[in-house]
């Protein structure tokens, strides 16, 4: 059952890390959200709502969801939560990668400090 969690896990968190470089990059083209003025905000709600790429981010973000919902039919929350932590190291990279962001070397150390905390738990985890 562990080899089946790790698997569904594994591609959950390739398809929410693409699904967030997707939203990030639809928000970079909807452009900065700068006002809190009703008018506005429905003319960014609708530029938003309207934007292909932010849809399809939307649309991954909730395969991964679902994903999620299944991964906590298989096993316990406090094992499931503490190992999507991953994402963070996926989503770092992916951003870096894909949207050419600079991840400053104290960023990439936290990010490992949170996937040596995954470690530490799922050595004490028994799903």
């Amino acid at each position: 059952m562990l080899i089946k969690i790790l698997m569904v896990l594994s591609v959950a968190l390739v398809i929410e890390a693409t699904g967030l470089v997707l939203i990030r990059k639809g928000m970079m083209e909807v452009g900065e959200i700068s006002t809190f003025n009703i008018k506005a905000l429905f003319a960014v709600f609708l530029q938003m709502i309207t934007n292909k790429t932010l849809i399809l981010g939307v649309f991954f973000n909730a395969i991964y969801f679902g994903l999620f919902l299944m991964l906590l039919s298989w096993a316990e929350l406090s094992f499931i939560l503490p190992m999507t932590a991953v994402g963070y190291l996926l989503s770092g990279s992916f951003a870096n990668y894909f949207l050419m962001e600079h991840v400053s070397p104290l960023r990439w150390a936290g990010t490992l400090l949170i996937v040596a905390g995954v470690f530490l738990i799922t050595k004490s985890a028994q799903p």
